[in-house]
């Protein structure tokens, strides 16, 4: 009488949580069976469909209510990792197995079912054919790869770095080729004061806070080094000069700060900017300012080279400037031109993976990754980044490929795992218990590898 009470509940129980928990799994193989090889949302459902039917036919049959474990456990674990692929941030159309699994696992569970057919019946077979299919695990692909890129994207975004696909981290895998536009990569994109040149020395200090005060009124690349070189100043009359400088009244003093034959100074020949400064209708001295080199730079382009890749500089600033920039930095490939993107296209006509930094983005903050023959300004791939550093080019990189490695590695685990565990179920000594234990520590297996260092 007990029986007759719960076992029905059971039955229907276990038919809505295997068709309703793993709604996205069913949806997705009726709408796109034609990704099955690669996504195995078809094979998910097939296997859950196939559990679930077994259950009815088993405890209809008068069998024990364990046999319901392979449908439950597959609808959990497909459940779960539905969650986890909706939360990654990638498609649901991405690649997460190797295309020989499905055909092989839906062979092996039809081979075991057709020997156990003739070995001992049609019951049997059906029970070894359906414990094949739950142990090969479909659900855990579903689960690792997303849970792969989900942890490497986790921790690329506390470095700074934010990767938005797979298709990228394949493409940095094979990246050989690194271009550098010159401002906001090896230096930081701004100017820095180099040296400041009184006529008299006592000069030196009213040089510096005069000049400093006037440049705070503009927003020029030079005007900006020139400003941090003093606190604000009472300002009044204040003029930019286009092309020349700037001038008006700091403190009530006339100040006129610009290019040297306006201020009517001499100054020394040099491959950076020289401005001139007066106050008081005196001539005070000259300030020069030039690129603002990034500390350590010779420690984070080796970091690069160390990555195996070629640096190449590039920029549309004078040919000294760039010479000089790129020997600090220790890059030999240097071109100076208007036109980046043709030093791209003549490397990847020469069949070089390309990564540019700077070029892609009008705020310099993003790694375009450009692998076709006729690149542009917006590279399909793109890795975004806080800043176009050295170290923060190498730390992206890095990352995307250690990422990508952990993705191949988990896939392919994970389709080892469940072929041998498909296998194991076609020889029949799988039982109810055993499999759905095998599946819950195959999806535990590749949870630890996806989230591992």
């Amino acid at each position: 009488m007990e029986r007759s009470v719960w076992e029905p509940l059971l039955l229907v129980a276990t038919t809505l949580l295997a068709v309703g928990l793993p709604w996205r799994a069913h949806l997705s193989a009726v709408r796109a069976p034609q990704q099955w090889l690669a996504v195995p949302d078809a094979l998910v459902s097939l296997t859950i469909v196939a559990a679930t039917t077994w259950a009815v036919i088993a405890l209809l049959d008068g069998r024990s209510p364990t046999q319901v474990l392979p449908a439950v456990a597959t609808a959990v674990l497909a459940a779960g990792a539905d969650v986890v692929r909706s939360r990654c941030g990638l498609s649901p159309r991405t690649p997460v197995l190797p295309m020989w699994f499905v055909p092989a696992a839906l062979a092996v569970a039809a081979a075991g079912a057709a020997w156990w057919a003739v070995a001992d019946g049609p019951m049997d077979a059906a029970r070894v054919g359906v414990l094949a299919l739950v142990m090969a695990v479909p659900a855990a692909a579903l689960l690792s790869v997303p849970l792969a890129f989900a942890t490497g994207a986790s921790r690329a975004k506390k470095a700074g770095v934010r990767i938005a696909d797979l298709e990228t981290l394949e493409a940095a895998t094979v990246v050989d080729t690194l271009v550098l536009a010159k401002d906001g990569t090896v230096t930081t994109g701004d100017l820095t004061v180099v040296s400041v040149d009184p006529v008299e020395p006592d000069h030196d200090r009213n040089l510096r806070w005069f000049a400093g005060a006037l440049a705070k009124a503009s927003d020029h690349r030079v005007d900006r080094a020139v400003a941090t070189l003093s606190a604000r100043g009472q300002l009044t009359g204040v003029e930019l000069v286009d092309g020349v400088g700037v001038l008006g009244s700091v403190d009530r003093h006339p100040v006129r700060v610009g290019v040297p034959q306006w201020i009517g100074i001499e100054t020394t020949p040099t491959i950076w900017t020289t401005v001139g400064v007066e106050v008081d209708g005196r001539t005070l001295g000259s300030i020069t300012v030039a690129d603002d080199v990034r500390p350590d730079l010779t420690r984070d382009i080796g970091r690069l080279r160390s990555l195996g890749l070629d640096l190449v500089l590039v920029s549309d600033d004078t040919d000294e400037r760039t010479r000089h920039v790129a020997g600090l930095a220790g890059i030999d490939a240097v071109h100076v031109t208007a036109d980046p993107a043709s030093v791209v296209r003549d490397l990847v006509a020469d069949g070089r993976h390309v990564a540019t930094v700077g070029l892609s983005r009008s705020d310099g903050a993003s790694l375009g990754i450009t692998v076709a023959a006729d690149p542009d300004d917006s590279p399909a791939s793109t890795i975004v980044a806080d800043d176009c550093s050295p170290a923060r080019v190498a730390d992206a990189l890095a990352l995307a490929r250690s990422t990508a490695a952990r993705i191949r590695r988990v896939r392919t685990v994970t389709a080892v795992l469940g072929l041998v565990g498909a296998a194991v179920a076609a020889t029949g000594i799988a039982g109810p218990v055993i499999a759905a234990a095998v599946a819950v520590g195959i999806c535990v297996v590749a949870a630890a590898i996806a989230t591992s260092a």
